[in-house]
């Protein structure tokens, strides 16, 4: 979830799993598809909730992970010190996005409209399959799955904040 700090939204990027090496190098469960690592600065929530700006100073991919080095953090123990904190980045860093892209934290808590049923609901949240990404919703009391594809959806509307379903894919993928 997008927390805030003075009038700016951080949202979480990445989580760090543990240290790679023996000098300082944290390894990052990055949260996006992205091969290479656009940031050059992440930040830390701390327990009074202030975030500390950490200036990354290069990027290494592994298997599943990124392997960061990070400006003062120099040995193997202070990078395991840091294992199962989320890693966060200011909103106005996110790289723009092309038109029919969407980050994932916009599309939750939009607004979904069918024409099959009179209440609108919420996404609540994005699967990755691999293949086609998956909206939850929920939608009348229920919660249904539908692949973010224009073929079920009629238009995604950005900046009202609203999906509009196709007629017929509420119907299609409602399996309860």
């Amino acid at each position: 979830m997008p927390r805030e700090e003075k009038g700016r939204e951080f949202i979480p990027i990445g989580k760090i799993v543990g240290a790679h090496g023996i000098r300082g190098r944290v390894k990052l469960l990055y949260f996006s598809r992205l091969k290479a690592f656009p940031y050059s600065e992440i930040y830390l929530q701390e327990p009074t909730g202030r975030y500390r700006s950490l200036r990354v100073l290069s990027s290494i991919p592994l298997k599943g992970v990124l392997a960061l080095e990070v400006e003062g953090i120099h040995t193997r123990t202070a990078a395991l010190s840091l294992s199962g904190r989320l890693v966060f980045c200011p909103r106005e860093s996110f790289p723009a996005t092309e038109p029919d892209e969407f980050y994932w934290n916009d599309l939750i808590g939009m607004e979904v409209i069918s024409p099959d049923v009179p209440d609108p609901g919420r996404i609540t949240g994005v699967i990755e399959t691999g293949a086609t990404d998956i909206l939850e919703i929920e939608i009348s009391g229920k919660n249904i799955l539908i692949p973010f594809a224009y073929h079920w959806l009629e238009e995604i509307l950005p900046t009202e904040g609203r999906i509009v379903l196709k007629p017929g894919a509420l119907e299609f993928f409602d399996v309860h």
